[in-house]
């Protein structure tokens, strides 16, 4: 069908997906379901080997439109490929192995549509596992661009890429997502992206996150190159905010010690140090994580998000 006859949606969703062809029906059902938007939907296959080409095929409905990769990029490749092809002015995110709930398009575009500063809305979630779902909110807040940055590079409001609906030209505008990097890479684009303007953070339970042994984020062991790839894209986590670099670099050293991964542990510690997150004085070390631990449990309510300007003058 012709963009003449289906008209120029007022959001695209980009859905890109790897070898997850059992979950895909779950997450594009939760999209074609979205009411109170006029919508496209773009699925990227980053080049699957599972299956998914043939289901892919499958799909007759108008508002889908895929794309095949010619070889694996990463997600942050297949994500840009999307935002490259998307038609509207507004561009929503999702991973195939999580899921849409109701009003995950319309608010989002009700709160871009009501303040023309705002480049960026991040919602809240119900975190499921094999267990249990939990809610996860994010306090209703919104954040000038100087202060969506500084809470993006202190970690104080989560990030993942499900969450985000952005204006496709701010996307443009930062470069996209770094292909280079496979972890972490939803918030450093947004660190980028928050030089155009501010975010809406809204606590609806917008989608669902579904947690699997196979998720990029539960390879622990990789935790500590994820790291230092990150760092090497914001290197102010070593020079201007080192107190942030160490603290980050601390969590990391701290997990591998928990979970008992010598390996990584030593490892690590010999990267970091290389990296200049980290040196030889512990008692500094320590000092600095505690101190940006608590800066990070002050700040993480609603009003003292809504008070942020930027970084503490100490720290600049």
């Amino acid at each position: 069908m012709s963009d003449a006859a289906i008209g120029r949606p007022d959001i695209s969703v980009v859905l890109a997906t790897y070898d997850r062809r059992a979950c895909l029906p779950r997450a594009i059902a939760s999209v074609l379901s979205q009411e109170n938007a006029h919508f496209e939907l773009i699925i990227v296959d980053d080049a699957s080997r599972d299956g998914t080409r043939d289901y892919l095929a499958t799909l007759a409905d108008p508002r889908i439109r895929v794309i095949g990769a010619e070889r694996n990029g990463g997600p942050s490749a297949a994500r840009n490929l999307g935002i490259a092809a998307a038609r509207a002015e507004i561009v929503a995110f999702l991973d195939s192995d999580d899921a849409y709930r109701p009003g995950r398009l319309g608010l989002p575009l009700g709160a871009l549509a009501s303040d023309s500063s705002l480049v960026c809305t991040l919602s809240s979630a119900v975190r499921c596992d094999r267990k249990s779902a939990r809610e996860a909110r994010i306090p209703a807040v919104r954040l000038a661009a100087p202060a969506f940055e500084w809470a993006l590079l202190c970690d104080l409001i989560p990030v993942e890429a499900t969450s985000i609906t952005v204006r496709r030209s701010a996307a443009l505008a930062a470069g996209g997502f770094c292909e280079r990097l496979r972890l972490t890479e939803d918030r450093e684009f947004l660190i980028r992206v928050a030089r155009h303007g501010g975010a809406a953070l809204l606590p609806d339970l917008l989608w669902e996150k579904y947690w699997g042994d196979d998720n990029l984020s539960n390879d622990w062991a990789k935790a500590g190159r994820g790291l230092l790839a990150y760092v090497r894209e914001r290197p102010e986590y070593a020079t201007r905010y080192r107190k942030l670099g160490t603290y980050l670099a601390t969590k990391v050293l701290v997990a591998d010690l928990r979970l008992g991964l010598w390996g990584a542990l030593l490892r690590d510690v010999r990267a970091f140090r290389a990296a200049g997150l980290i040196d030889a004085n512990v008692p500094r070390l320590i000092r600095d994580h505690r101190e940006v631990r608590q800066y990070r449990r002050n700040m993480s309510g609603a009003a003292a998000l809504a008070e942020i300007t930027g970084p503490p003058p100490a720290w600049r």
